[in-house]
This record gives C-alpha cells, sequence and structure tokens, in this order.
C-alpha cells in the first residue's frame, strides 16, 4: 500500500522527467545565479537602443539644422551633427560597459542589487552627462570660432541625478547633523547645483570665449560630482554592511583581560 502511495506521489515528477525539451525547471533553478547576466544582457541591449536613437536623433536634427542656416552656419551644423554622430559611439559603449561589469560581478543577490546596481547606475549616468557635455562643448567651441551657434548636445538628465544622487547627498548631510555640522548640508547642495555654464559662446570677444572655456570646466565639475556621490555612497554601504554583520553575528569590540 506504501509503495503505490508513494508511485502515485511521484507521478508528477515522473511525468515532468519525461516531457521533451522540458528545461523549464532547471531555469527556474538557476534563475539566481543568472541575474547578473540577464542584468547585464539588458544593458547590452540598452547600449544598441541608446546608439540607434542618437544617431537617429543626430541625423535627422542636424539634417534640419543644415538646411535652416545660411553661410558659415551650415557649416558649423555640418561639423557639429558630425561630431555628435561620433559622440554617440563613446555614450553607447559607456552603457555596454555597465553591463559588462554587472554581467562579471561574482556578489550575492543583496550586494549585487543594493551595491553593484545602484554603483554602476550612478557611474552610467554621471559618464553619460560628462560625454554629453565634453561634446556640447567641442560644439560650442565649432560654433564660437566659425561665428555661429552650430548645434548643441545635451540630455535631459536633471530628474535621474536627482534621484541617484540625492540619496548619498541627503544620507551624507544627516550624518553630518548627527554629529552637529549642519553646515555641511548647504556646502554639499551648493556643490552638486553647481553649474558654471549660462552664457552663450558668440562672437570673437572674450566673454564668448571664456563661454567656451567654462563649458570644458563643467565636464571637469560633473565628474567631480560623479566622485563624491560615489564616495558617499560607498562609505555609507560600508557602514551598513558593517552593522548588518554585527546583527548576525553580534559581539562587543572588547579584548578580555
Amino acid at each position: 500500500m506504501e509503495k503505490i502511495i508513494n508511485q502515485i506521489l511521484d507521478l508528477p515528477q515522473m511525468l515532468n522527467q519525461k516531457l521533451p525539451k522540458n528545461c523549464f525547471n532547471e531555469m527556474m533553478d538557476n534563475s539566481e545565479g543568472s541575474v547578473s547576466d540577464w542584468t547585464g544582457k539588458i544593458f547590452k541591449v540598452g547600449a544598441l537602443v541608446v546608439l540607434v536613437g542618437m544617431l537617429v536623433s543626430v541625423i535627422t536634427g542636424g539634417m534640419d539644422a543644415v538646411n535652416g542656416a545660411d553661410g558659415a552656419g551650415k557649416v558649423a551644423a555640418g561639423l557639429c551633427t558630425l561630431i555628435l554622430i561620433y559622440a554617440a559611439f563613446p555614450i553607447a559603449q559607456v552603457v555596454r560597459s555597465a553591463g559588462d561589469s554587472l554581467a562579471a560581478s561574482k556578489s550575492g543577490m543583496v550586494d549585487f542589487v543594493f551595491k553593484d546596481v545602484v554603483v554602476e547606475s550612478i557611474k552610467l549616468f554621471g559618464h553619460i552627462a560628462a560625454l554629453t557635455a565634453l561634446f556640447g562643448a567641442i560644439c560650442s567651441l565649432v560654433g564660437w570660432v566659425l561665428g555661429s551657434s552650430g548645434m548643441m548636445a545635451g540630455a535631459d538628465l536633471h530628474e535621474v541625478f536627482e534621484y541617484l544622487y540625492g540619496l548619498p547627498a541627503a544620507a551624507m548631510t544627516a550624518f553630518m547633523g548627527m554629529l552637529g555640522l549642519g553646515f555641511v548640508d548647504g556646502v554639499i547642495e551648493g556643490f552638486l547645483n553647481w553649474d558654471v555654464t549660462g552664457s552663450e559662446a558668440s562672437g570673437y570677444t572674450i566673454d564668448g570665449a571664456l563661454a567656451v572655456g567654462w563649458e570644458f570646466v563643467q565636464v571637469v565639475i560633473i565628474l567631480a560630482k560623479l566622485y563624491v556621490v560615489l564616495a558617499f555612497y560607498h562609505f555609507f554601504w560600508g557602514v551598513l554592511n558593517t552593522f548588518f554583520n554585527w546583527i548576525k553575528s553580534p559581539y562587543l569590540p572588547f579584548k578580555s583581560s
């Protein structure tokens, strides 16, 4: 009787094993270990989408700029179009590199989600912003030399930055407030909102040359913001990781005599 009951209970497993091309259970069992690989593939697809989207946008925008300009403006628009087509490839490679880094991660699920993905996302948007600002500055230089505005490179990443940069910055300001250093709040906020651009680079004047120069300076500032925020996040992740490890195995950091 017991043997018959066991055979009935094992019937689903036996039939499942006999199904042709049935690898779905193995896929589910290995799904957690494949998260990093699938995340990397998503970023790689994203890199292709970014590349195609940028090329289409730059080419169509460049054609409109060339057709709407006259004289030196056509030359400036044409050169800036070529520059921005060139820029699409290193910008897409930034996304691809983030995917490769995540795919190669050997971290556990918690470290992967709350450290690797967050850090790579912060670096990704920071590097894209820096490259966008750099090629925008080059286009401004071309437009200034030719006495035309040409085309500008831009990426509306402000809301993304507020979210990715805001959490580590808010944590640091709260931590400083606990230490009685509340004035640091204004310093951090001012630094993350620091923008030295604004005036248009036009005409062979000192003001025009300075406007172009400040756009190149802004690239350095963007990278500085990125590395400061990364330092904040690594600091707090280290603190939280140490705290959680202590919770799992609590001890008092005192030497017994």
